[in-house]
């Protein structure tokens, strides 16, 4: 008898809080209403009819400030950027809310990426709170990475028009689709990570990208701790299925660097001779290698042009973001993204003209071309795999043989005798 009276006193105690906690959601609910009609008929506050004029005066200083006002600030002209805002509302990408629009989500988002501003910095400048610059500045992200198969294409089958036309570069270089190339751009990561990611100077991302001889890149694989090993990248691109890896093509292939093994479809140069343009400055090509890492330094160097260019126009990428891994990797991409939307909508803009110093690695990297790695896209033995490679060696060697006995005959008056080999 007493525990079905202790068993119905905790009933009734149950139903009296349950009732007591609707109440409180009843009367909550009621109060916004009545908080929320009073301030329709009394209209928007002073406080917030202030900071809406603030930032429509700042917008238009963006318009129509100084001749470069819109390059300043978002990093692109006024024709790309209001290009860009109408190709975000037409895909539903982007979309106006009660209180900021396309443009506003856009101008905070691109100054960030631009100039590496913080936070506190969009709050100051837009009036806004924290939460609401970070939530937009991830909407526009994700909706940026949404335009990258209309703004970043794979490398076609077929020569670049850089290539065609120069003939230092065609004919021996008419198999070449793209340059293939890592960098690095510095990371914020847990304690835990950080010993994967350290580098020489700094805790970084490692990245690979290929490039266009005409600096558009063509694809891009960010996220990578910086001890990883190029190779081991670039096989991690490659076993990727479609479209999400690396594209490659019957006979063509990629030119790369030292830190790249010669194998089917990427011709590195040759090493242990002289590569870096600067080490040919007043001094001619002495035998056919020479020849052939000269010419392969001058076309792959626009790929490193194309690294500076990037890293001039969004500074978030020389600076240590404060965002959680995911989002770094999406900020690399966006960049990249924006970048090639850039060169395809507005291809005269200064920033992408503009003269970059290319900081070559002077560093020779402790690589073996005769070591086997395994190649896990396919089931090859260490035979198989160590001919294919033999093969574009021999490959390479040929290019090397016919671009040299054409340089003789233009400047060495047909005579191919070699020295220092």
């Amino acid at each position: 008898m007493d525990g079905d009276y202790i068993d119905e006193e905790s009933v009734i105690r149950m139903c009296a809080g349950a009732a007591f906690s609707v109440m409180v959601l009843v009367v909550t609910f009621f109060r916004r209403m009545r908080s929320r009609r009073r301030m329709l008929r009394s209209g928007r506050s002073a406080e917030r009819l202030r900071h809406e004029k603030t930032r429509a005066e700042l917008m238009s200083r963006i318009y129509h400030g100084y001749s470069d006002s819109y390059q300043n600030f978002v990093r692109m002209r006024s024709g790309a950027f209001l290009k860009l805002a109408k190709t975000m509302r037409t895909n539903h990408l982007l979309k106006d809310s009660r209180f900021i629009t396309v443009e506003e989500q856009l101008a905070i988002t691109l100054n960030i990426l631009g100039h590496k501003s913080k936070n506190r910095m969009m709050r100051t400048q837009f009036i806004r709170s924290g939460e609401t610059v970070s939530r937009y500045f991830n909407r526009v992200l994700q909706a940026i990475s949404c335009i990258q198969g209309r703004y970043m294409k794979q490398a076609p089958n077929e020569v670049p028009q850089e290539i065609q036309n120069n003939p230092s570069f065609y004919l021996f270089f008419k198999d070449c689709i793209c340059m293939i190339d890592g960098t690095h751009v510095d990371a914020m990561l847990p304690a835990s990570l950080v010993a994967r990611f350290r580098g020489h100077k700094c805790v970084t991302q490692n990245i690979l990208v290929a490039c266009t001889p005409n600096k558009m890149f063509t694809y891009i694989l960010a996220g990578w701790e910086e001890s990883a090993n190029d190779y081991r990248i670039l096989q991690d691109a490659l076993s990727r299925p479609q479209p999400y890896g690396l594209r490659v093509y019957t006979g063509k292939y990629y030119l790369c660097d030292a830190g790249y093994t010669t194998q089917p479809r990427f011709i590195s140069p040759y090493r242990g001779v002289r590569y870096h343009l600067k080490e040919f400055s007043g001094r001619t090509p002495q035998n056919r290698r020479e020849l052939f890492n000269l010419r392969h330094s001058s076309l792959r160097s626009r790929i490193e042009a194309t690294f500076g260019i990037l890293k001039n126009g969004f500074k978030i990428l020389t600076a240590k973001p404060h965002y959680p891994f995911k989002t770094q990797v999406d900020i690399v991409l966006a960049c990249t993204v924006l970048h090639n939307y850039i060169a395809i909508v507005d291809p005269d803009d200064d920033l992408l003209n503009e003269n970059i110093d290319i900081c070559e690695d002077d560093t020779e990297l402790d690589i073996n071309e005769d070591k086997n790695v395994i190649d896990f896209l396919q089931s090859q033995t260490v035979r198989e795999q160590g001919a294919s490679k033999d093969e574009w060696r021999s490959r390479r060697d040929q290019i090397a043989l016919d671009m040299w006995i054409d340089y003789c005959c233009k400047y060495r008056h047909g005579d191919t005798t070699e020295s220092a080999v």
